[in-house]
């Protein structure tokens, strides 16, 4: 057996299939949400960008794929609408935990800096946030229309 011939074997049925992908979903969300966990308690407890270089760019690499996957597949969110108005109530709920991720981390400086700061983080974190939510909306919703209505090639139909 040739390593082509391998890969196309499948011996699951239909719904053994949509099993393991349920598990295949989990776990990757179980790994997301470990990983996130773990550099926000790193970088609490005085860990340098250095010693965790390798969690964020396996947590970013993993970001990345899945979002790219999903958009170029025609498919922004199982409970969400890709609109102006919910990117924008998501981008708020990422700055405002940085914001309070930012209270924390810089607690030590005084109240008075520590909330300027957590301040200037939780809105660049809610603007990027926004402006990526924003063009990712964009080439999704150019890619769904795409996949709903393919266009005709005139050299089939001749």
């Amino acid at each position: 057996m040739n390593v082509k011939e391998f890969f196309k074997r499948n011996n699951l049925d239909e719904m053994q299939r949509q099993t393991l992908l349920k598990i295949e979903s989990r776990g990757f969300w179980v790994l997301w949400v470990m990983l996130l966990a773990a550099l926000i308690i790193e970088s609490l407890l005085g860990f340098t960008a250095r010693e965790m270089a390798a969690e964020w760019v396996i947590f970013m690499i993993g970001c990345v794929y899945s979002i790219a996957s999903d958009v170029r597949a025609g498919i922004w969110d199982r409970r969400f609408k890709a609109n102006t108005k919910t990117n924008a109530l998501m981008s708020l709920v990422g700055g405002a935990a940085i914001f309070v991720w930012g209270l924390v981390k810089f607690a030590e400086f005084g109240l008075g800096l520590a909330v300027l700061l957590a301040a200037i983080m939780g809105a660049c974190t809610f603007a990027l946030t926004l402006a990526v939510f924003q063009i990712c909306m964009k080439y999704y919703q150019k890619r769904h229309a795409e996949l709903e209505n393919p266009k005709e090639d005139d050299d089939e139909n001749e």
